[in-house]
C-alpha cells in the first residue's frame, strides 16, 4: 500500500519509533488506514537506546529470539569510592536487544498488517482543520487524515504551536556501541564526576562471534564529554578493544507533559515524556503507551468522535497505569541526584548488605519501580542517607 498525499486515512503517525510503529501496528491490525511518517532514511538508524527489556514486553509484543544479544543474568552497581554491589536475577528474564532489528521488525509487521510507513520523509508543519488534521511533509505534500499521533520522541518543535508544552524533567545522554572483552555483567557506575544527577552503564553484547558493549551516560550537561571521559577511566578502557566511535546524542525526558491529547491528537512514548524517572528507560512505557492511544482511537475512529473529551480516555488509562510509578520515581530520583559522592558510596554499601539485597530481591521489578523504592527508603541505613538529600 502506498501513502497518496491527496486521500484521507485515518490516522497519521509522525515518527518510526517503537511507540510510532505499535501504534501503527495496533490501528492497522483493526482495520484501519494509518501512514507512518519517519524523517530518517532507514527505520532504525540511528539507534537511540541501548535496548533492554524484561519479558513483560512479550504481553505487548512477541519480540523474536534472534533479536537478543545478550541475556543479563547480573547487575554490578559501583559506586564514586569503588564499592560496588552484585545483584543477582529476580526471576525476570532481562535482555538486551538488537534495537535497529526490533524497529525494523515492528515496521515489517506494521506493512503487513496495512499499514504504510514512509521513510525520508520529515513532517515540517501540522494543521487541525475542522474535520481533518493535515501535514506537510517533504517536497510539499499534504497528507490528510482524521487524527494524528506524535511519536516524534524528543523532536518537540510541535508540541509548542500545538500548546502542549514540555516534559519538567529532561537530561541529556550519549551512547555507543564498541568492541569489547567478554562481561557476564550489566554496570552501573554512580558520581559526580562520571555522571552528574544521573549514571555511566556498560551493557555487554554480543554479535555472531563478536563481543561488545553499549556504554552510555545519562547527565546534567556535556554527555559527549562524560562519556569519552567514562570510557578513557583504566577500569573501563582495558576492556575495550576499539576506539569508540562517535556517540548518538538525544535529550531524555524524565518527566510526562501535561497534557497528552487534544483535538484529533494523542501523544505517545518519548513524545509524551512517558519514560521510567529512576532509568530512563522508555521501550516498555512506549510500548505501553502506544497500546492504549490505540484503543482509544480504534473506539473513537468507530464513533467518528476525535473531540478532546473523547481522546481524553488515553491519559485516563495511561495515568490509572502510571502515575504511582511516575510520581514515587521521580522523588527518589530527585533525593539521589542530591547525594554527594561519599553518600552515594554509602547507598552503594547499603545496598550490598543481607538486609537490603533480601528486601531487593522480594520487591524490584525492571517496568515497576514503586514496590522496592517504598521498601528500601524504610531501611534504616538507607533512610539515613537519603534524609541528607531531602532537607538540602
Amino acid at each position: 500500500m502506498t501513502a497518496s498525499p491527496r486521500a484521507m486515512h485515518d490516522v497519521l503517525v509522525i515518527g518510526g519509533g517503537p511507540a510510532g510503529l505499535f501504534t501503527a501496528l495496533r490501528l492497522a491490525e483493526a482495520g484501519n488506514d494509518v501512514v507512518v511518517l519517519e524523517e530518517h532514511a532507514e527505520i532504525g538508524v540511528p539507534t537511540h537506546c541501548t535496548g533492554v527489556v524484561s519479558a513483560e514486553v512479550h504481553d505487548l509484543y512477541k519480540v523474536p529470539d534472534e533479536l537478543t544479544l545478550h541475556t543479563a543474568r547480573a547487575c554490578v552497581m559501583v559506586s564514586p569510592l569503588g564499592t560496588t554491589a552484585d545483584f543477582g536475577s529476580t526471576g525476570e528474564d532481562i535482555t538486551v536487544l538488537d534495537r535497529a532489528g526490533f524497529d525494523r521488525t515492528l515496521a515489517n509487521d506494521a506493512r503487513v498488517a496495512g499499514a504504510t510507513i514512509v521513510t525520508g520523509c520529515r513532517a515540517d508543519d501540522l494543521r487541525i482543520a475542522g474535520d481533518s488534521v493535515e501535514i506537510v511533509a517533504g517536497r510539499g505534500k499534504t497528507y490528510r487524515a482524521r487524527a494524528v499521533v506524535l511519536a516524534c520522541g524528543v523532536a518537540y518543535r510541535f508540541h509548542r504551536t500545538l500548546e502542549f508544552g514540555l516534559p519538567s524533567a529532561m537530561l541529556h545522554t550519549a551512547q555507543v556501541e564498541i568492541d569489547a572483552a567478554p562481561m557476564s555483567s550489566l554496570e552501573i557506575h554512580l558520581g559526580r564526576q562520571v555522571a552528574p544527577e544521573g549514571f555511566a552503564w556498560l551493557v555487554p553484547t554480543r554479535r555472531g562471534e563478536r563481543d561488545g558493549v553499549k556504554a552510555g551516560v545519562l547527565v546534567r550537561g556535556d554527555a559527549r564529554a562524560r562519556l569519552r571521559n567514562f570510557l578513557s577511566q583504566p577500569s573501563v578502557a582495558s576492556r575495550l578493544t576499539v576506539t569508540p566511535g562517535d556517540p548518538v546524542l538525544r535529550l531524555l525526558p524524565l518527566a510526562p507533559i501535561a497534557r497528552t491529547y487534544g483535538r484529533r491528537t494523542l501523544l505517545v512514548g518519548d513524545a509524551a515524556g512517558l519514560t521510567k524517572p529512576v532509568t530512563g528507560g522508555g521501550i516498555f512505557y512506549s510500548m505501553l503507551s502506544a497500546s492504549l492511544a490505540a484503543d482509544t482511537l480504534i473506539e473513537a475512529l468507530a464513533a467518528d468522535d476525535l473531540g478532546p473529551r473523547r481522546l481524553a480516555r488515553y491519559e485516563s488509562r495511561w495515568r490509572q497505569r502510571l502515575s504511582r510509578e511516575l510520581r514515587t520515581g521521580s522523588w527518589f530520583r530527585h533525593l539521589l541526584a542530591n547525594l554527594t559522592d561519599r553518600e552515594l558510596d554509602a547507598f552503594v554499601r547499603a545496598l550490598a548488605s543481607d538486609d537490603v539485597r533480601g528486601v531487593i530481591e522480594r520487591t524490584a521489578r525492571f517496568n515497576w519501580h514503586r514496590d522496592v523504592i517504598l521498601a528500601l527508603v524504610r531501611q534504616s541505613g538507607i533512610k539515613s542517607i537519603l534524609l541528607r538529600s531531602l532537607f538540602r
